[in-house]
């Protein structure tokens, strides 16, 4: 599925994978992000995150949903409320699409190293 923007001299269309490869680069600024779940597949490799993200269009407006893992240190939900931030505004100034929700579910922590 493509976004479709009308623009005044044509149309933009913005594909998925795009739309997901832009959530995937605001997830991987985050360090203390060590994986995030697909289903039972545990995507570890940075450069694949965007494809463990699931992505809803509704009406023209986006819904992001991400299963990281964090490494434990930070306080949960500011890592949460951080990642929301980057990838809402990533994905709005990058596309200049609405993001709607971005929903964190934080399935695992491993400990901090020493």
């Amino acid at each position: 599925m493509n976004n479709l923007i009308n623009g005044n001299k044509g149309n933009i269309t913005i594909s998925n994978r795009a739309i997901l490869k832009i959530a995937g680069k605001a997830i991987q600024e985050a360090e203390e992000v060590k994986a995030l779940m697909e289903g039972k597949t545990k995507r570890k490799n940075r450069d694949d995150f965007y494809k463990a993200i699931d992505l809803e269009i509704n009406g023209g407006e986006l819904a992001v949903h991400i299963f990281p893992i964090f490494v434990l240190g930070t306080p949960l939900h500011q890592l949460a409320q951080l990642l929301q931030q980057k990838i809402k505004s990533s994905l709005e100034i990058l596309t200049g699409l609405k993001v709607s929700q971005v929903n964190v579910t934080v399935v695992g922590i491993i400990p901090e190293p020493n």
